[in-house]
């Protein structure tokens, strides 16, 4: 086990009703007027939560303004308009009511507020840390359940201008409090609901799939969370007024992603990294529709290089007999799992689906390992390696489709 450093100060009010709980933290903070942020009026209408906590804001006497707008994959302009309202209003505290993109959308707002729109950019970058002294504090209201973003580092942002999307991962992104209520995630349409799955288990592979073999404590949590997704992804997407499964969802996607699977082993193992740069070729790629679309082609490319994951996975988690003769076969399997899971859940299965054509590829590869950039900590990934499964994930799907 490698050494590390792990530190999770975001609250999480976990439960039925978790949201009137609000107004005593954001008094607790000492904090006196909110922003928040959510998706455009069309979407926040058809969210029941949102208007409860309208309600709740009102009736506990904190003044607020709304600032709505968000789409899938936040982008870096609606940030500054959001950092120029802040200032405007005078607002110590960001509350961002919605999923991934709202809270990613609302941490970039609270990195800006106090420093600039071309600081929160070199944050994402990379090319500058944030202090945490100069973020804005926000919290979040959970309505679906994937990104994990409600307790973890990360905050993926869009730079329209230069066709990028990045990821800023730095401690100052961590929420001040999380409200995950899994009945607020009952009408979640069945797609994004199934890409919600998808993701979080991307999220655990991002951290289980590495050369780090001896963190056994680490892989067994994984493994359980993962397990649990994937038991949960099949009930719900049946019954999805299913609390238990619901909630299943929703913690096990915040566990995911809150940096916890990454203590004692090196994190990354490409799929994430090559799903971001999807989004030059189409900009409206959803990510966990995205991360199904590679995931077939990229297993398949990489399985053989880091073999004892791979049947590990395939055993502990789907519960595959091990194959001492031939361990690939096991590993095969495991990956077939997978691919009767993406099946199920009704995700796409090749980019071609994404609207990702061939003759963008070699943009996609050639972003992917620019500069010399490490694609994966499990094994080394070339462009051509990347371009391999790109022209395998474009149109053949899984094995076995037509």
């Amino acid at each position: 086990m490698l050494d590390f450093s792990f530190c999770l100060p975001t609250r999480v009010l976990f439960g039925k009703g978790a949201q009137k709980l609000i107004p005593e933290q954001i008094k607790k903070g000492g904090f006196t007027k909110v922003l928040l942020h959510s998706y455009n009026k069309e979407d926040v209408a058809k969210i029941p939560i949102y208007q409860e906590v309208k309600e709740i804001l009102s009736g506990a006497g904190i003044p607020y303004v709304e600032f709505l707008g968000v789409r899938p994959n936040p982008t870096l302009s609606l940030i500054s308009e959001g950092i120029g309202l802040a200032r405007k209003e005078k607002v110590d505290f960001i509350l961002a009511v919605g999923g991934g993109s709202v809270i990613d959308s609302a941490k970039g707002i609270a990195l800006g507020v106090n420093t600039s729109i071309e600081d929160v950019w070199a944050y994402v970058e990379g090319s500058k840390e944030p202090e945490i002294e100069k973020t804005v504090k926000l919290g979040c209201v959970l309505t679906a359940a994937a990104a994990g973003s409600e307790t973890s580092t990360a905050a993926v942002i869009t730079n329209e201008a230069l066709n990028q999307k990045k990821g800023a991962h730095h401690e100052a992104n961590r929420p001040y409090f999380a409200v995950m209520n899994p009945e607020a995630t009952y009408s979640v349409p069945p797609f994004q609901t199934a890409c919600g799955v998808f993701d979080s288990i991307m999220h655990v592979f991002e951290r289980y799939l590495t050369a780090t073999e001896d963190a056994l404590l680490t892989d067994r949590i994984a493994e359980a969370i993962m397990k649990s997704v994937i038991e949960a992804g099949y009930r719900v997407m049946e019954k999805p007024d299913d609390y238990e499964a619901r909630a299943a969802l929703m913690w096990g996607a915040s566990l995911a992603h809150n940096n916890l699977l990454s203590c004692g082993r090196l994190k990354g193992c490409g799929l994430h990294l090559i799903e971001e740069e999807l989004h030059a070729a189409n900009g409206r790629i959803v990510h966990g529709a995205g991360l199904s679309a590679l995931f077939p082609a990229y297993a398949r490319h990489v399985y053989q290089k880091g073999l004892n994951r791979f049947t590990r996975f395939a055993v502990e988690v789907f519960g595959e007999e091990y194959d001492f003769e031939h361990p690939e076969r096991t590993a095969l399997k495991g990956i077939q799992d997978m691919e009767n899971l993406i099946r199920f859940l009704g995700l796409p299965k090749s980019l071609k689906e994404i609207g990702v054509t061939r003759d963008r590829l070699e943009m996609v590869a050639k972003n992917c390992t620019a500069n010399g950039r490490n694609v994966s900590n499990l094994c080394k990934l070339t462009k051509q390696d990347v371009m391999e499964i790109l022209n395998d994930a474009q149109e053949n799907g899984p094995a076995g489709d037509d």
